[in-house]
């Protein structure tokens, strides 16, 4: 974005959840030029306070959850009087597990502009390293600390048949990894400080994960993706409409079988040459 062209409004910038040059060239810009932040806690605006050295400097603003209400009377206001305002989370992409739909919602309704400055986010990160299909997928975030909500959570979960994509904390991460293991074999992937230096991965069985996490390392930020049931995995997820579209081209039943499977690698090929070879 070329400096003239920062109008005003609310920018969601996504900023780096472990290494610090995947702050995107755009970020740098809305950053480096908004004249204020909104920021999760004092220690991320100094962080990127010093790495960029704007100039002039932003004011900073606060928005956390804890106060959100006060917060985004505060940021309104500037929004009002025609500021550019960016707002960022600790790491990440902001309202993804992290403060700002609130804001954004209220900033909506005040009919002021709201852009989205893409970048890192664990979930995304982490379902992409798990190599599940993901036509479907549910963002659950952390799960209840304990109790009747936890247990009631875990069962829908277990009932979900998408890839489930969560967050957990390195104090709670085998008590979570244990109460997966009723999961049975369904597979389940770890990542641990994803993109920073002790970054790593693990993928298993359910039912296998607390034994192997139990004499690693448990440190750190946690992303971890449930993995479809078996059903899933296995099914063609074809709509109608597509065979369809497919069918009227003429192709030989070859090719349009060939034509599915390369956009749903999962479909079956005795069903989609029983469906292309019906007259």
């Amino acid at each position: 974005m070329e400096a003239e062209s920062l109008e005003p409004g609310l920018y969601l910038v996504a900023t780096p959840i472990g290494t610090l040059s995947d702050l995107s060239p755009r970020a740098r810009e809305i950053l480096s030029r908004a004249l204020f932040w909104a920021a999760e806690s004092s220690a991320s605006a100094g962080r990127w306070m010093q790495i960029l050295s704007p100039s002039p400097k932003p004011k900073v603003l606060s928005y956390r959850e804890a106060s959100r209400d006060r917060d985004a009377a505060t940021i309104l206001k500037a929004l009002s009087e025609g500021s550019t305002v960016a707002l960022f989370s600790d790491a990440g992409t902001p309202t993804v597990s992290d403060p700002g739909w609130h804001l954004v919602d209220k900033v909506r309704q005040a009919g002021h502009p709201v852009w989205s400055i893409p970048g890192p986010c664990a979930a995304i990160q982490a379902l992409t390293l798990a190599g599940f299909p993901s036509r479907r997928f549910v963002f659950e975030g952390f799960l209840p600390n304990s109790g009747r909500h936890r247990r009631e959570t875990l069962d829908r979960l277990k009932a979900e048949s998408a890839p489930v994509i969560l967050y957990e904390s390195p104090h709670r991460l085998l008590e979570t990894l244990q109460d997966f293991s009723d999961f049975g074999d369904r597979l389940l992937y770890v990542g641990r400080e994803l993109t920073k230096k002790f970054e790593e991965s693990w993928r298993g069985q359910c039912q296998e994960a607390h034994l192997a996490w139990a004499d690693k390392r448990v440190q750190g930020e946690f992303a971890l993706v449930l993995g479809p049931t078996e059903q899933v995995t296995q099914e063609s997820a074809v709509d109608t409409a597509n065979l369809e579209f497919v069918r009227s081209l003429g192709l030989p039943t070859k090719t349009s079988i060939a034509i599915i499977q390369q956009f749903c690698p999962g479909a079956s090929k005795k069903e989609l040459y029983a469906y292309f070879s019906a007259s």
